[in-house]
């Protein structure tokens, strides 16, 4: 009986461990169960966005004098976030930083401004496009995509990137001369039906031609 003993020792750690091989297999079946159900639960909530207060221009001429600088670019950079401190208002204490998405723009034809072909400047777009968007701008798929040419209408600061003057009308995709827009206020580019996309309102040389009537 001596000389079995250690058998029956191994045997019975050998069941000891195939009982906690499926103990922790089973456990992990159960975390992995929770973690779906929580990722599925999650994408059932609304995504947080920001929603800003932005002014509306019904026409060429408002939008035109609204605009610092109006520009053709094309998009060389898109899509970094950074948090940036916008709020100058004077004995404020708690002002915090905001979250924008940031692109680089080469200028590639000047409609209204002090600025140069060739440059390069930095746009700002309100909003983290991945995590927290501004509610227009995701909306309408409108944060720049590098590669992509546009035409904007933007307003300068001192010490802080370009802005579109709102982000409903203030960029404008360019496709082979033809304008493209995702929103409906947009004063170019904009048709709900695709086909009516290729007149000639929607041409970039005649959008030009029509802003530079009333640009300085």
């Amino acid at each position: 009986l001596r000389a079995l003993m250690p058998h029956t020792q191994i045997n019975g750690g050998v069941i000891m461990t195939i009982k906690t091989k499926k103990m922790a297999f089973a456990f992990g079946i159960v975390v992995l169960s929770i973690a779906l159900a929580l990722l599925v639960c999650m994408s059932f909530l609304p995504k947080p966005m920001l929603h800003g207060d932005y002014p509306y221009y019904p026409d060429v001429e408002s939008i035109t004098n609204a605009a610092d600088v109006i520009i053709v670019g094309e998009v060389v950079t898109a899509r970094e976030v950074k948090y940036l401190m916008v709020d100058k208002t004077p004995n404020k204490s708690d002002k915090e930083a905001t979250p924008y998405t940031l692109s680089t723009v080469k200028v590639i034809d000047v409609i209204k401004g002090d600025i140069g072909i060739g440059d390069v400047i930095t746009i700002k777009q309100l909003g983290d496009y991945r995590n927290k968007p501004e509610a227009t701008l995701h909306e309408m798929d409108g944060y720049l995509v590098k590669g992509t040419d546009q035409l904007m209408f933007l307003c300068e600061y001192e010490d802080s990137p370009y802005s579109p003057v709102n982000p409903a009308q203030g960029i404008i995709e360019v496709k082979n001369g033809v304008l493209h827009s995702n929103n409906r206020y947009s004063l170019f580019g904009y048709s709900t039906d695709a086909a009516n996309a290729i007149h000639t309102n929607n041409s970039l040389d005649v959008a030009v031609e029509s802003i530079k009537k009333f640009a300085d």
